[in-house]
């Protein structure tokens, strides 16, 4: 796993990493950003799952001053404070059917607007993206965009679980003790 990584890192490739909780896809999120041309840029992560739906849209795009009460200046949204850098969605298969789609419009466009403003921004990041969810079986159901998977989909990495992988065991103890 760590060599494909290494591998794709270089790329500009979208990239999904697959498997169960706790397999180290945040981990592994960090290594492609480290191993990147934009690794002196910012790595910014935000899990899906645990935004409150009514301030993912926010979180994600920013707001301009006097979008809503309480918004008494301007502010950046994730996506944009991931420019030049790496945007990692974790849980992506928590995204609400409404926020696929503003999130394909934005890697569609590379452009995003904050919330109450009129211009949009031009963003340049690399998504990579995480999921414990069967994201084929989401589409099938109905809860997951189509195009969305298919434009995320075709590099992903199946993190096998941490039991599956004991020779990368000493690896991460020694990453833990230098931490």
């Amino acid at each position: 796993t760590l060599d494909l990584l290494r591998r794709l890192a270089p790329s500009q490739l979208s990239i999904l990493l697959a498997g169960e909780t706790g397999t180290g896809k945040e981990l592994a999120a960090q290594a492609l950003h480290a191993w990147s041309p934009r690794s002196g840029k910012p790595f910014v992560a935000i899990n899906c799952a645990a935004i409150p739906r009514d301030l993912l849209e926010g979180e994600l795009f920013g707001h301009e001053k006097g979008a809503f009460s309480g918004a008494v200046a301007p502010r950046p949204g994730l996506m944009e404070r991931a420019n030049g850098g790496t945007l990692f969605l974790d849980e992506l298969g928590e995204l609400p059917i409404d926020m696929q789609a503003k999130l394909l419009r934005v890697l569609e466009t590379r452009r995003a607007r904050r919330i109450g403003g009129n211009d949009e921004r031009v963003l340049d990041f690399r998504l990579v993206a995480a999921t414990h969810r069967d994201l084929a079986a989401e589409v099938a159901a109905g809860r997951f965009r189509e195009d969305l998977f298919f434009r995320i989909q075709h590099t992903t990495i199946r993190l096998l679980p941490l039991r599956e992988r004991t020779r990368e065991l000493a690896i991460l103890a020694q990453e833990f003790l230098d931490g």
